[in-house]
């Protein structure tokens, strides 16, 4: 059997899609698997993983044409057609899509390729930062209409399941949390050693992508205020609000930025923290009910977590004694909560953490995903 997975992005940095497709080889689910997405000006256009895994880059002729909306429709008709046509001749049995834009992409090749068609919903795609008006209600048409005709829906957090399974009703989705591979528990000292951290002072990292919604400014402006350097926070990714940090660190000694590293070793980097923070903004449906890798990566480095209270975020955190849950979303509430936390016993809530990351490795996703894909192909 052989299977095809349709990504909108480049390809860089998809730990989702690499995790998932690693398991369907390893676990010989496909002889052949494929992955199409789209080129970059410094990414190679073939690629080829462990297994027989295939990733092609498709060089769109209308990539250089203005971003407005009318071009952008035109760039992704001729992805789509690039796509049909590239793996039309491969015997595609599985086609997996992994955004809600590409669901109408996937019906068609369900049809034209007589496949099964599995999408992955990597957030809850109806209710996304950002989304509204007309957009909003044609993103829900289309989904309401074509998830009917899917065979295998996959979600990445309990609530978004129930969601979809009361809002279109259909079977509840199987949840594939965004869970790393279990790893020896160990301590790194990275931070300390490349930007001059000194030994007594204790680090909060923020890990991922630096964009609005999720509490980079709050953050920021929470340790501008802060009268010492006791605890520092270290900002490592990439995003558009990269310059911002850069510009807060050169007049606070409180304020690191870290590049991103690659996705084989960040959790190196990870262990090198004290603590970790995820604040997501309560500014949509799905991120109330995200569940974010960070949040995972965090615990699987054996790191106590400091979230916001976002539903099933802010319930591991509690229920599990891996943290705290910040409810103030102020720089004086953050420093509140902050200061409280540094109170609480740290070492025993590493324990909790790691703890909870181990039950919910993707060893433990893997098995969950793979049993779904039985129940689809045994049908």
């Amino acid at each position: 059997m052989k299977n095809l997975h349709v990504s909108l992005t480049e390809f860089r940095n998809e730990s989702r899609v690499i995790k998932q497709v690693n398991s369907l080889s390893s676990a010989k689910v496909f002889k052949s698997i494929y992955i199409a997405s789209l080129h970059g000006d410094d990414l190679k256009e073939c690629e080829s993983y462990a297994g027989d895994i295939n990733l092609k880059r498709f060089k769109l002729t209308t990539r250089k044409l203005p971003k407005n909306f009318v071009v952008q429709v035109f760039k992704f008709i001729e992805y789509c057609f690039r796509v049909f046509f590239f793996y039309r001749k491969k015997s595609i049995d599985v086609v997996n899509v992994h955004a809600l834009s590409l669901l109408p992409l996937g019906l068609v090749l369900k049809k034209l390729y007589k496949a099964k068609l599995v999408y992955d919903a990597h957030e809850l795609e109806t209710e996304t930062n950002g989304l509204w008006g007309f957009r909003k209600r044609v993103s829900k048409f289309l989904e309401g209409k074509i998830i009917k005709h899917v065979d295998m829906t996959l979600v990445v957090s309990e609530n978004i399941a129930d969601w979809y399974a009361d809002e279109y009703t259909i079977k509840r989705p199987p949840v594939v949390l965004n869970a790393p591979n279990r790893r020896e528990l160990k301590a790194n000292n990275h931070f300390r050693e490349q930007i001059g951290i000194r030994n007594d002072q204790v680090i909060l990292l923020y890990q991922g992508g630096l964009a609005a919604g999720r509490g980079v400014h709050l953050i920021l402006e929470a340790f501008k205020a802060r009268k010492d350097d006791k605890l520092v926070a270290v900002f490592m990714g990439y995003g558009q609000l990269e310059a911002d940090i850069k510009a807060a660190a050169e007049h606070h000694s409180n304020i690191y930025f870290f590049p991103a590293v690659p996705p084989q070793v960040v959790l190196e980097y990870t262990s090198s923290a004290d603590a970790g923070i995820s604040l997501i903004e309560n500014t949509c449906l799905s991120y109330y009910y995200c569940m974010p890798n960070k949040l995972f990566e965090y615990a699987m480095a054996g790191l106590p977590i400091v979230v916001s209270n976002m539903k099933d975020m802010s319930d591991l955190v509690t229920k599990n004694n891996m943290g705290a849950v910040i409810s103030e979303f102020s720089p004086a509430g953050i420093n509140h909560a902050l200061d409280a936390f540094l109170q609480k016993d740290l070492t025993q809530m590493k324990v909790s953490a790691y703890r909870v990351a181990c039950e919910n490795s993707w060893e433990m996703q893997e098995k969950k995903m793979l049993e779904g894909y039985q129940r689809m192909l045994n049908r």
